[in-house]
């Protein structure tokens, strides 16, 4: 099997056999226009030279699965890109499309951190945030098919703050709008963090509203898993958990909702690349 995995800046292509990615080859977006995005993954997955019964293919933004369409992409700047298409033309072998944290999810549900579970949720917390959720041991899109959005839901109630997302207070594109330093990266993150300065203040006040969000999931759908991933979590590790899970217990209702498992990613980056190629198999398959 083959998984894709296509950033803002960067394409990772899996080869997979048996549930493991058995090598891995990167490659940097430099043209950010369908085309050129299309033709470069095109050619690193070629560059495998191995049969293709289908491919799948993890990218952030909002996604029309069925159609095979990118509906909207923030960080490719796309619109309407039929994406699954161009890449199924270019490779002669059918593609799927979903999106990246969606994808992450189901690979940590199938291989991971969610292996034995019925239902999950999984929040990627990195350059945004993302969510994927899985219900009765199904990948929960919706009827409109974006369902699992998280990041883009509200965390600030003031019509007049300039920053009302979750996303724009809790990830790294939030802290560097808020702080006007584009040079803030993970490792600056890191560095920060329990510092006590005020980047990390933003880390911490991120990660309760994070906490608050994912209490206001779990009280909706009374789920028992939780799995946390990207980079800024896989980063910060137990100590971030640590704070977003206080924030969640304090917040959850009822009580005994409390008892959700948080989870770290086993999968790490390689998460997107299963499960999108999973989700390939499956849907080439039913």
């Amino acid at each position: 099997m083959i998984g894709v995995d296509i950033g803002g800046t960067n394409i990772l292509v899996g080869h997979i056999e048996n549930g493991v990615v058995v090598e891995r080859k990167h490659a940097s977006i430099t043209d950010k226009r369908p085309e050129s995005v299309v033709n470069l993954a095109s050619s690193v997955i070629k560059s495998f030279n191995i049969p293709l019964r289908a491919v799948g293919i993890a990218v952030a933004g909002s996604v029309d699965s069925e159609q095979g369409s990118v509906i909207r992409g923030e960080n490719l700047d796309w619109d309407n890109v039929p994406l699954a298409a161009q890449m199924s033309d270019a490779l002669e072998t059918h593609v799927s499309i979903e999106n990246d944290v969606s994808a992450a999810a189901w690979g940590e549900f199938v291989y991971g951190a969610g292996k034995g579970k019925q239902h999950m949720f999984a929040v990627w917390i990195g350059t945004g945030i993302g969510g994927g959720l899985i219900l009765n041991n199904a990948l929960w899109t919706g009827p409109m098919g974006t369902g699992g959005e998280f990041g883009m839901g509200i965390s600030e109630q003031s019509l007049e703050s300039t920053t009302r997302t979750l996303e724009g207070f809790a990830s790294r594109s939030g802290n560097q709008r808020i702080l006007a330093d584009a040079s803030i990266t993970t490792q600056v993150i890191e560095s920060a963090f329990m510092s006590g300065d005020e980047l990390d203040q933003l880390i911490q006040d991120g990660a309760r509203r994070i906490g608050t969000s994912i209490a206001n999931v779990v009280t909706l759908l009374s789920l028992d898993c939780i799995v946390l991933g990207g980079g800024i979590t896989e980063t910060l590790g137990k100590d971030y958990i640590d704070l977003i899970q206080t924030q969640f217990k304090s917040d959850v209702f009822p009580s005994s909702l409390r008892s959700c498992e948080f989870q770290m990613t086993r999968l790490g980056p390689d998460a997107g690349v299963l499960g999108a190629a999973a989700i390939a198999m499956q849907r080439i398959d039913a």
